[in-house]
């Protein structure tokens, strides 16, 4: 079976998780993983990792999530190189101890929600 996986949030916590697990399980096996993060160094590097560790093929993308045109430019080269994927996971989230009744927090809130909740939107939509 190849497995073709799309993650955000892919180099830290859940996200790189799931991109070591999905690599381990379907290594061998024509697997392709999507990995798209803010921080492109780390994209590399986990892509270096994966492919020389499990042999499969990792397609990076630099971009954040809040960006519904770089996700959408993602989602077209993704599935018009390798098809649609079997599996999408929206990983990519902040947290930040805001209290939503101190009007100093309300930025740092907005941007928790563009984040956490815009950001999935952004990830399913144009799979």
């Amino acid at each position: 079976m190849v497995m073709k996986v799309f993650i955000t949030g892919a180099t830290s916590g859940i996200g790189e998780a799931l991109a070591y697990e999905y690599a381990k399980r379907y290594q061998n096996e024509n697997t392709i993983i999507g990995l798209a993060s803010r921080r492109s160094e780390h994209l590399h590097a986990l892509q270096h990792t994966l492919e020389a560790s499990y042999n499969i093929k990792c397609a990076i993308y630099p971009l954040d999530v809040r960006d519904s045109a770089a996700l959408v430019a993602a989602a077209n080269d993704f599935t018009q190189q390798y098809g649609a994927p079997n599996v999408v996971i929206g990983s990519a989230g902040v947290s930040s101890g805001t209290l939503t009744e101190n009007a100093e927090d309300t930025n740092a809130f907005q941007a928790v929600m563009d984040i956490n909740v815009t950001g999935l939107v952004n990830t399913f939509q144009p799979f």
